[in-house]
């Protein structure tokens, strides 16, 4: 399988000393589902925006597609979709007209972009949304509204971080269903960050546990929950949970310990 995703010796320190990133090393395959778990403050957060140009790394090499991003803005943002946490949304623009405004800026007709819009409103079910400004959406409209504005495009890889907080259980589910059949269907390869990791569970294939911003575990889901309790069936959450707990961060020197 094509690598879609290489991270080579990744790091990053900011400016107040914390040191994010400790040398990660990352491979993500084409078309794969892939979870990246870890406590707050474990490191996902600066390694996604990395990833997507946001922040720029002090060493290492990422590639995506064998593009170096940094080297490559351009390029890689008509590669890659972002729905981020911190996403902002113009509160005077409607659902519409954001979606119609992305297309234009990916080079799009006028045209298509309102075709594109359309697909994406029906998509995402935000047909009821279609006509309301921003503001006055809810948590989880605005939420599944980020996921279609980073889909208009396109990209061959999308980058979901924490995309379904605000959602109410129904909008979740309607909300994976559309996603796992970009990836079943269009081989979109998903790189997910989530806190609820029943969510992780159900649909991802692969999986990297980051920790004190090293990377402890990358695999296979199913591995992983062997790995930590071989004679249990555990959910990945309970497995997540068991290893977590197995690291403690001393006060000192903010390492982790496995085991102890």
């Amino acid at each position: 399988m094509i690598i879609e995703i290489q991270v080579k010796n990744l790091k990053k320190k900011y400016r107040n000393g914390t040191e994010a990133l400790k040398g990660i090393d990352l491979e993500i395959k084409k078309g794969q589902f892939f979870a990246l778990l870890g406590p707050n403050g474990a490191g996902k957060s600066t390694l996604l925006k990395i990833m997507t140009t946001l922040i720029k790394k002090d060493s290492g090499e990422i590639f995506i597609d064998g593009i170096n991003p940094e080297n490559n803005f351009s390029q890689i943002q008509r590669y890659i979709g972002v729905a981020s946490q911190e996403n902002e949304l113009d509160p005077n623009e409607t659902t519409e007209a954001i979606l119609k405004f992305q297309g234009r800026l990916f080079g799009m007709t006028k045209k298509q972009a309102a075709t594109r819009a359309d697909e994406l409103i029906e998509m995402f079910q935000l047909v009821s949304e279609r006509h309301k400004k921003t503001a006055a959406l809810s948590g989880g409209n605005k939420r599944r509204l980020h996921c279609a504005l980073a889909l208009v495009h396109k990209p061959k890889v999308l980058f979901l971080d924490e995309p379904t907080v605000g959602m109410d259980p129904l909008a979740r589910h309607t909300f994976w269903k559309t996603i796992s059949a970009l990836n079943k269907f269009d081989k979109v390869t998903i790189l997910l960050t989530t806190q609820y990791l029943e969510e992780a569970d159900k649909y991802a294939s692969q999986m990297a546990m980051i920790i004190d911003g090293k990377i402890h575990f990358a695999g296979d889901v199913a591995d992983f929950k062997k790995m930590v309790q071989p004679d249990e069936n555990l959910s990945l959450e309970d497995s997540y949970l068991s290893y977590a707990k197995s690291f403690t961060k001393t006060e000192n020197n903010q390492q982790y310990e496995y085991g102890k």
